[in-house]
C-alpha cells in the first residue's frame, strides 16, 4: 500500500488510515511484490506441502498467473505446482479459495480438488457496490467500452469483476437501494431453499454490513452459509470508502 510517500505491506496497514486518506483526496496506490519475492513464496509453500494449487487473481488484473506459470515450467516443480487463472478478484476470488480449501480437506485426490476448483471458478459470482466510481476510474480498472461512460455524475455503480475486467452490473441512486438490488439479483438465480455460500465484505462500513445487510440476506436465504470479512486493502485502494461486496456460489459437490 502506498499513501503519499509512505509504503507499507497490506497486512500491516491500518484500514482506517487508508480510507481516511482516500476520503481526504490524498494520493493512494498499490504496488506488487517483486518477482523474486513471489518465487520465494512458491518455494516456501512447496517446502511445506507435497502439492500446491495456486488460485491466481485473474490475469486481466495482475501478472501473477503468468509469473507463477513461468516459474512452474523453469523450476522443475511442474508435477507439484498447479496454477489456475481464476479470472476473479476481490470477494469472488476469496470465496473460490475458501470453497476449494474446504474441498481439499475432504479429499486427498489432487485431480478431484482441481476439478472442484474449476467448478467453483465457473459457478461463483460477485456484486460490488461502490459509493463513488472515481477511485476505480483513477486506477484504470474500467473503460468506456464496459458501459461506465457518464457514471461519474452522482449515481452509485454496481460492478462485477469478470475475467475481462470490471463489468457494470447496474446502478442505484442511494445507499438504501443497494440491498434490494442485491436481493433481487440473488432471487433471479436462486430459490430461498438453496444452500448458498455467501461472502460479504466491508470497507469502512463494517457496522452497516454486519447489522443491516447480513441479517436481511440471511432472512431471505435461511439455508445460506454467510461469512463476513474485511475487503482486502488492495481492493479497497481501488474502490474507495463506502464500498461493500457480495460474493455468492451454490453448494457444489
Amino acid at each position: 500500500m502506498i499513501v503519499d510517500d509512505r509504503s507499507v505491506p497490506e497486512t500491516l496497514f491500518d484500514p482506517q488510515q487508508l480510507y481516511s486518506a482516500m476520503a481526504a483526496g490524498r494520493r493512494v496506490s498499490t504496488a506488487q511484490a517483486s518477482v523474486f519475492q513471489k518465487h520465494q513464496s512458491y518455494e516456501s509453500a512447496l517446502g511445506r506441502y507435497g502439492h500446491v494449487i495456486y488460485l491466481a487473481v485473474g490475469s486481466v488484473y495482475t501478472g501473477n498467473f503468468t509469473t507463477a506459470s513461468q516459474w512452474r515450467e523453469t523450476s522443475g516443480n511442474a508435477d507439484r505446482f498447479t496454477v489456475m487463472d481464476t479470472g476473479a478478484a476481490s470477494g469472488r476470488l476469496g470465496l473460490i479459495v475458501r470453497m476449494v480449501a474446504r474441498a481439499a480437506r475432504s479429499s486427498q485426490v489432487l485431480d478431484e480438488v482441481v476439478e472442484f476448483a474449476g467448478k467453483a471458478i465457473d459457478s461463483c459470482g460477485e456484486l460490488i457496490f461502490l459509493d463513488q466510481l472515481r477511485f476505480l476510474a483513477a486506477g484504470g480498472r474500467i473503460s468506456k467500452s464496459k458501459g461506465f461512460f457518464g457514471d461519474l455524475l452522482g449515481i452509485k455503480p454496481v460492478i462485477s469483476p469478470a475475467a475481462d475486467g470490471a463489468v457494470k452490473a447496474g446502478t442505484v441512486r442511494k445507499d438504501a437501494d443497494q440491498l434490494p438490488f442485491a436481493l433481487g439479483h440473488l432471487k433471479q438465480r436462486f430459490s430461498p431453499d438453496d444452500r448458498l455460500n455467501i461472502l460479504l465484505q466491508f470497507s469502512d462500513n463494517e457496522q452497516r454490513v454486519r447489522e443491516a445487510i447480513h441479517p436481511e440476506i440471511q432472512l431471505q436465504f435461511p439455508h445460506a452459509q454467510i461469512d463476513v470479512s474485511r475487503l482486502s486493502l488492495t481492493s479497497g485502494a481501488h474502490m474507495g470508502p463506502g464500498t461493500w461486496g457480495l460474493a455468492f456460489c451454490p453448494e457444489l459437490t
